[in-house]
């Protein structure tokens, strides 16, 4: 008796051939090692496969810590490799790498197609700055940049006119931005990041046709070669066009807008530099250096100053000023009361008429009695007026006298005939109602020399 056989199409034992290899490539496998990860696991991007959770521990922190690396990518796909080792990095794994096994076991332990092992683990990760800065000032894609540039006012030269400079738009790198995505994609554990994708680029951000630019353009051109000149008897201060040019801050229809603050400033800083009023330095005939207060010197009227500034900056023409003062001095130069006054020295009772810096009269006096409290205050004065053949009058007293010249109040320089001596300490004991009493010849001569408004120094 024959066996009887089944005879099948050879296309159809094909199929099954081909059926029955590919089933076992596309099903799952269970891995039993439970002690191990499966075929396929990844931690943090890290292939872990077949190690126990200790073992991933030490491979993850060894890799990174010696073996890891970043490829940066500029904006025209050129890749470059920054090795962690070159900017000091370090990973601790800080999470727990039983926790991903135990999960894994839990989860079946499926491994192959279809079968998602990649895992997660806390880290902490540090890089050098200084290291990384370096490492990054080194990159092709920094040293080979291209700078990008603003538009801008081309540098002052004489005859020509100020020009705009295009600006350029180059691949040059924001470094501060360039560190910072860096730093970032090294702390996460990226293999790569793209430049572009983090703005790490510089970019233009005055064009040629900047309306503001423009305008700076064209009042350079117009401020360039005018001065204004403020004199302080031998010594100037020059405000130069390009200084002015900056306080420009447009116009309004035909008149050109001026920064009154910044105006304000300058008047400022030449009254803290000029200005004398108040306390004023002097070295007495005798040697001493004294300090003396007086309503007295230069003081500029700052906001008068400040708008004639103000519109001489308008103007926009070269010119040559003295400031607006409310109170004036004699000169600038050397003491502010000049070289002709009077200095009357409290301390050593004696009067000295300078006339053009030289002494022309030279006597001593008798000032306010000290033990009645008539003590003559010191201070910088100027006098009022001179007048013969006055009376003076108090509460206890009407003296006449021939020559009159006040400068404090009720106090000032005048003949006493009635004196036999004059200097020395008598003033302390038998002075004067506060009065600077002289010798009548000296006195007359006084007079004579004296003028209205003439500095007195009274200083002890």
């Amino acid at each position: 008796m024959k066996k009887l056989r089944m005879l099948l199409p050879i296309g159809a034992v094909i199929g099954m051939l081909a059926v029955g290899t590919a089933f076992p490539a596309m099903a799952a496998v269970v891995d039993t090692d439970m002690a191990k990860f499966v075929r396929g696991t990844t931690i943090n991007a890290v292939d872990v496969s077949k190690q126990t959770a200790t073992q991933a521990k030490g491979y993850l922190e060894g890799y990174f810590n010696e073996h890891y690396e970043i490829k940066i990518q500029d904006a025209d796909g050129n890749l470059e490799t920054l090795k962690g080792t070159d900017v000091g990095y370090h990973l601790d794994v800080t999470g727990s790498v039983d926790d991903i096994l135990k999960e894994q076991n839990d989860a079946g332990r499926k491994t192959g197609p279809g079968s998602d092992q990649s895992y997660t683990v806390t880290v902490k990760a540090t890089v050098d700055d200084e290291k990384l800065a370096a490492a990054l000032a080194n990159l092709h894609c920094v040293t080979a940049a291209t700078p990008t540039s603003n538009a801008y006012i081309s540098a002052y030269e004489e005859g020509k006119p100020f020009t705009i400079v295009p600006e350029v738009q180059g691949n040059e790198l924001d470094m501060d931005k360039l560190k910072a995505a860096v730093k970032d994609a090294l702390l996460n554990q990226k293999k790569q990041i793209k430049l572009t994708d983090h703005d790490c680029y510089k970019k233009v951000t005055v064009k040629s046709d900047d309306a503001a630019l423009v305008q700076l353009c064209a009042t350079l051109n117009a401020y360039k070669d005018i001065k204004i000149t403020y004199d302080f008897g031998s010594k100037k201060e020059t405000l130069d066009g390009m200084e002015l040019a900056k306080w420009v801050t447009g116009t309004n229809g035909n008149e050109i807008q001026v920064d009154r603050e910044k105006a304000a400033a300058y008047v400022k800083s030449l009254a803290d530099k000029y200005d004398t009023y108040g306390n004023h330095k002097y070295k007495t005939t005798s040697g001493r250096d004294v300090v003396v207060y007086g309503k007295y010197g230069w003081k500029i009227n700052q906001a008068a100053e400040t708008d004639a500034l103000v519109a001489a900056v308008k103007a926009c023409q070269t010119t040559e000023r003295e400031p607006i003062y409310e109170s004036r001095g004699a000169t600038h130069d050397g003491y502010d009361f000049g070289q002709t006054y009077i200095e009357v020295d409290l301390a050593t009772q004696h009067l000295y008429f300078y006339k053009d810096g030289k002494v022309i009269i030279d006597s001593p006096f008798v000032s306010g009695n000290v033990s009645k409290n008539y003590t003559t205050p010191p201070g910088l004065f100027e006098l009022y007026y001179k007048q013969t053949d006055r009376v003076l009058k108090g509460e206890d007293y009407a003296t006449p006298v021939k020559y009159w010249m006040p400068f404090n109040g009720g106090i000032g320089l005048h003949d006493a005939n009635w004196r036999s001596k004059f200097g020395g300490t008598i003033y302390q004991t038998n002075g004067s109602h506060g009065c600077i009493n002289l010798p009548p010849k000296v006195a007359a001569q006084v007079y004579e020399n004296a003028y209205k408004g003439i500095p007195i120094i009274c200083c002890n």
